[in-house]
C-alpha cells in the first residue's frame, strides 16, 4: 500500500507540474519572444535540478532518477508561475 501511494504522489506531481507549465506557455504569448521568461525557466530548471539532488542524497527516494527527473521539472514550473521581479511586466 506504501509503494502504491508513493506512485501515485509521484504521478501526480508530474501531472499537476505539466499542467501548471502548459497552462502558462500556451496561447499567444507563447508564439511571443520572450527572453526573460526563457531565462527565468532556465534558471528554475537549474535550481531545481539542485533541488533534486539534495533531495536524493537525503533519501527521500529510493531511485535517483526521481529527484533528476522531477527538480528540473517543478523549477521549470515554477519559473513560469512567479513573475519577474524588475519592472513585473515580462517583457509584454
Amino acid at each position: 500500500m506504501k509503494s502504491f501511494i508513493r506512485v501515485a504522489l509521484l504521478f501526480l506531481l508530474t501531472a499537476i507540474a505539466v499542467s501548471i507549465i502548459c497552462a502558462k506557455l500556451g496561447g499567444k504569448e507563447a508564439s511571443k519572444k520572450n527572453k526573460r521568461l526563457d531565462q527565468r525557466i532556465a534558471v528554475g530548471m537549474a535550481l531545481g535540478l539542485l533541488l533534486g539532488v539534495a533531495l536524493n542524497y537525503s533519501g527521500l527516494w529510493e531511485n535517483h532518477a526521481l529527484g533528476l527527473c522531477l527538480g528540473p521539472l517543478w523549477g521549470m514550473a515554477l519559473a513560469t508561475v512567479f513573475r519577474d521581479g524588475g519592472d513585473g511586466q515580462d517583457g509584454e
